[in-house]
């Protein structure tokens, strides 16, 4: 019996912990301190078996120490410094179409978010299998060099269609220069809309409208509490770490709109969404933030989405345990302050 076979026959692991646990024990032989650095925590299993393969006595110190409590991603990029590889061909090529699910729903196909419930329900495999559609695989950003990527992603066919209309309004482009024109562009409309990020801004700051009485942020108290905050979340827990999140952000009135608060940059700081909330329910009561949840299908109001930020934020806010879905982060404690920088 092989070693693999072993680890998910015997001990029931899946493939891919079967992988990983081999993986770092034949690391180990050759660098011993793998395994303290595991057991301490300093490295993970993907992490040692990402850096296994690039992992020399002479880079090892170095390797190590700069990989240590370090994302899977971080890791990736640390291999692809050590070891790069070649730029990939900028391609796009026709897939085989899906294949046809053996028995035809009668309802047609349902969304990938109700699928659990439809194998459930089905009377027979064949029916789930073909109420369920196939899951599109995730696109793939693998870093090849330093700044270097290689990004893999399946497209639709109205996709393949505008990059082909886009390529020929730039002659002697490549893919990846179509496609970073693409992105930039709309990147800047989004951030100008978003943050009132702007090339020639037509005010500044101190000639923003600020007055109360109008939600309305002009772009200059946008633009200056994004540069100034950093693009990030602003909310600080009590054991001194600042939430990491940089995505959903939105701007929190520190004295509320709703009672006579202005839209100063003053007043103004970036928090995740999550945290925004928290603060509402501090400032107005869960009683009066829950009808903006989507809790039933009477709620017309857009309600946020809530999520983990990265980095844990529940240690930011001291969190033992975690309550409902939706107050999963925002009703055990309110965070120790916001910076204001």
């Amino acid at each position: 019996m092989s070693m693999f076979s072993y680890c998910t026959e015997r001990l029931h692991l899946s493939e891919h912990e079967a992988f990983l646990r081999i993986a770092v024990a034949r690391a180990a032989r050759k660098h011993p301190v793998l395994l303290s650095m595991l057991e301490d925590g300093r490295l993970h299993l993907s992490a040692i078996a990402k850096l296994a393969p690039v992992l020399t006595e002479s880079n090892r110190d170095e390797l190590l120490t700069q990989a240590m409590h370090k994302t899977k991603k971080k890791i990736l990029e640390f291999v692809a410094k050590v070891a790069p590889k070649a730029d990939d061909a900028g391609t796009m090529r026709k897939l085989p179409p899906p294949r046809e699910p053996s028995k035809p729903a009668a309802l047609g196909q349902l969304r990938p978010e109700v699928c659990s419930v439809a194998v459930a329900t089905a009377s027979s495999t064949s029916d789930a299998v073909a109420m369920c559609p196939a899951p599109v695989k995730p696109a793939v950003v693998e870093p090849l060099a330093p700044s270097r990527y290689g990004v893999h992603f399946t497209a639709s066919t109205e996709l393949h269609e505008k990059l082909e209309r886009l390529s020929d309004l730039m002659p002697g482009a490549d893919l990846a220069s179509v496609i970073e024109a693409a992105v930039t562009l709309k990147l800047e409309r989004l951030e100008a809309k978003r943050f009132g990020k702007a090339k020639k801004p037509s005010k500044n700051l101190e000639q923003a409208d600020t007055s109360p009485g109008s939600r309305y942020i002009s772009a200059p108290v946008k633009r200056g509490v994004y540069e100034r905050d950093g693009g990030q979340c602003t909310v600080v827990g009590k054991n001194g770490r600042r939430c990491t999140a940089r995505k959903d952000l939105e701007y929190h009135h520190h004295d509320p709109h709703g009672r006579g608060g202005n839209r100063s940059a003053a007043n103004i700081s970036l928090m995740c969404t999550t945290h925004n909330q928290l603060l509402a329910e501090r400032d107005f009561g869960k009683g009066v933030m829950d009808p903006y949840r989507r809790s039933g299908v009477s709620v017309s109001e857009p309600s946020p989405v809530y999520y983990v930020p990265a980095d844990g934020c529940c240690d930011l806010l001291g969190l033992d345990q975690v309550g409902r879905a939706h107050e999963r982060l925002c009703l055990a404690e309110v965070p120790a302050t916001a910076t204001s920088g």
